[in-house]
């Protein structure tokens, strides 16, 4: 019986999980992601720990599989953060989170020099903060001499993958990310890269979702007990891939990936990126498989904001704080929650936002404002995908929704109500690595085609319906209030974001 792996470097943590042809898991091993939280809000991860923790992983799965061939390994990765090595494989600094925005000037750099129209006409990509080239500008700007000595440029998925053959290869969906690759002609594009003055042969190989990268190398398997010659297949973007296990393959279908973040994508046959589009700052780039693109959004802060709550305010479970919330009623007594905890991405990017409850009084619950950032997530992700029937001018039917979030019929009940359309939540314990693995498995022959993966690896659907009294309660909620919460924060945001600046360098100085 085949035996395929995906490995997920995520932003929590990092899994590799082996499974059958039928996507039933044969062994799974994890290990907690760290972030360093710098000043500003700064976040980073530290490149080698990270290979030391697949390191780990492997070698318990591995344990567990007791010397059962692999047929194939495909990496699934977060997007955006890179690492930088030299001539001796050594990276020259730590990996900086997607999810940091001090690049914001950077991006704003490329808006003015370059311009916002020909990036997104060159990359799908409207110039922000998230994008990898601008983190590694950042790092350039900051250290020229070592930069200069620069062999690779990876992302995480291909960092992962030269760790263990010792090839640079990275898939479509991760190198679009970088906002430095053509997206309709899948190749680096000379003009990005050359106006950020970074060299194009420190760029990994571009491989299709399943096309071979190399082999597990002799060093590679006695630090991670994977044997040697092991082929190491391109896999795709995390929630991509995700999206790929819930059944995602042709135009028109969508994904939401519910995690630290949401991510929102539909399908598409060709790239959505008309310039009259732009201002929405919806990412439209290359899918795993079919050669298709998909149009997509984020709440940069979903699933984060939940744990945060629990863990630095409640001090208790997930569970039985939405337990609480199911008590409270639609509106939650009038508590209002808007998500954006580490800014707002679509529609329209704003990396100053801030989140922010309202409406709040001593009369309130725990359960109340449990219940407020549950609504509020829905609102946010609501939005998002009302947009995006607009810019594809496509009337959305259904959404398939994967991630812990699944696990809460409250959840997505509300997600139904909210949004007024039916929720696919598919048994998939491990979306991100069956993807993965479902990838490996084309490349390896295992499946004989995209469909054929789908097929054989098909779980079972649990479906919400909305509610229409419940959905036109929400509606009026949201038109009346949710809407309007945004703009009128924005310029108060802008000014503690100022005068947090002046303060911090006051306190600095003071320090020094």
């Amino acid at each position: 019986m085949p035996c395929l792996v995906g490995i997920d470097v995520g932003t929590t943590n990092c899994k590799a999980v082996a499974y059958d042809i039928d996507g039933s898991i044969k062994a799974i091993a994890k290990h907690k992601t760290i972030t360093y939280y710098l000043e500003d809000n700064w976040t980073e991860f530290d490149p080698g720990q990270l290979w030391e923790a697949i390191q780990t992983i492997l070698k318990d799965l591995s344990n567990q599989l007791k010397g059962e061939s692999i047929d194939g390994i495909a990496i699934a990765s977060m997007g955006a953060a890179g690492v930088l090595l030299d001539e001796n494989d050594n990276w020259i600094h730590r990996s900086i989170t997607w999810f940091d925005t001090r690049t914001k000037q950077i991006a704003d750099w490329w808006r003015k020099t370059l311009g916002d129209e020909k990036v997104y006409s060159i990359t799908g990509f409207v110039p922000n903060p998230m994008a990898g080239i601008t983190k590694i500008q950042w790092i350039k700007n900051k250290m020229p001499e070592k930069f200069n000595k620069v062999k690779h440029w990876l992302s995480m998925q291909d960092y992962i993958a030269y760790r263990l053959t010792g090839k640079a290869g990275v898939d479509y969906s991760i190198a679009c990310r970088t906002m430095a690759m053509d997206l309709k002609n899948k190749c680096w594009s000379k003009e990005i890269l050359n106006h950020a003055n970074i060299p194009v042969d420190i760029c990994s190989n571009l491989k299709r979702s399943g096309e071979l990268v190399g082999r597990v190398s002799n060093k590679s398997s006695l630090l991670t007990g994977i044997k040697e010659g092991t082929p190491v297949y391109a896999g795709g973007m995390d929630y991509v891939c995700g999206a790929f296990a819930s059944g995602l393959c042709e135009s028109g279908e969508v994904l939401s990936a519910v995690g630290t973040s949401e991510q929102i994508l539909m399908v598409t046959d060709e790239p959505a990126n008309d310039i009259k589009n732009i201002k929405t700052n919806f990412t439209c780039v290359n899918y795993v498989v079919n050669d298709k693109y998909y149009i997509g959004g984020q709440v940069i802060s979903s699933g984060v904001i939940l744990d945060w709550f629990c863990n630095e305010i409640a001090k208790k479970n997930v569970s039985e704080l939405i337990s609480e919330a199911e008590k409270s009623p639609i509106g939650a007594h009038g508590v209002m929650m808007l998500p954006h905890f580490r800014g707002k991405y679509v529609p329209g990017a704003d990396p100053l936002s801030k989140g922010a409850f309202l409406g709040l009084t001593t009369s309130h619950t725990r359960g109340d404002v449990v219940r407020a950032i549950l609504e509020g997530l829905c609102y946010e992700s609501t939005l998002i995908i009302e947009n995006l029937q607009e810019v594809t001018n496509k009337e959305i039917s259904c959404v398939h929704v994967v991630g812990g979030a699944v696990n809460s019929p409250f959840w997505m009940q509300l997600k139904a109500d909210i949004l007024g359309k039916t929720i696919i939540c598919l048994d998939v314990p491990e979306e991100v690595t069956l993807g993965a693995a479902m990838i490996a498995g084309i490349g390896s022959g295992v499946y004989s085609s995209p469909s054929d993966a789908i097929q054989k690896t098909r779980k079972n659907e649990t479906i919400y319906k909305p509610d229409a009294e419940c959905h036109e309660k929400y509606h009026m909620i949201m038109d009346e209030i949710y809407k309007h919460i945004y703009p009128a924060l924005k310029e108060t945001n802008y000014r503690i974001n100022r005068i947090s600046e002046i303060l911090n360098k006051k306190y600095l100085m003071k320090d020094d």
